[in-house]
């Protein structure tokens, strides 16, 4: 039995472990790159708007959405209401929380 292009655009979501930056777009497989690409230069897309980009139904562009927040390459946008999910892609090349340094850095300097 061979994939669908869903079954195949979900595995190679949920393979990469690490954070999916724009520059990792072009790895993955058609249509999802084309969409993403499409999104990434809107900056902010409502769920409707990527649906519209797949050949796939509401309910699996959400679960593709939704790996997408957790690896850190879309954001839920504040402006998401009961009617509609707003997403903002991140279009920077680090999109991994830059954390605070040790306090006992300065000291381990010197």
């Amino acid at each position: 039995m061979s994939e669908t292009v869903f079954e195949i655009a979900i595995r190679e979501l949920e393979e990469r472990k690490e954070d999916i930056r724009p520059s990792d777009v072009i790895l993955l497989s058609e249509p999802l790159r084309s969409a993403l690409n499409f999104v990434i230069r809107l900056g902010r897309f409502s769920l409707t708007e990527f649906t519209e980009k797949l050949p796939f139904t509401r309910d699996e562009t959400k679960r593709i959405a939704d790996l997408l927040v957790e690896r850190n390459l879309f954001a839920v946008s504040r402006f998401s209401n009961a009617e509609e999910t707003f997403y903002e892609s991140r279009l920077t090349a680090m999109t991994r929380p830059l954390k605070k340094p040790p306090i006992d850095l300065w000291k381990k300097i010197d």
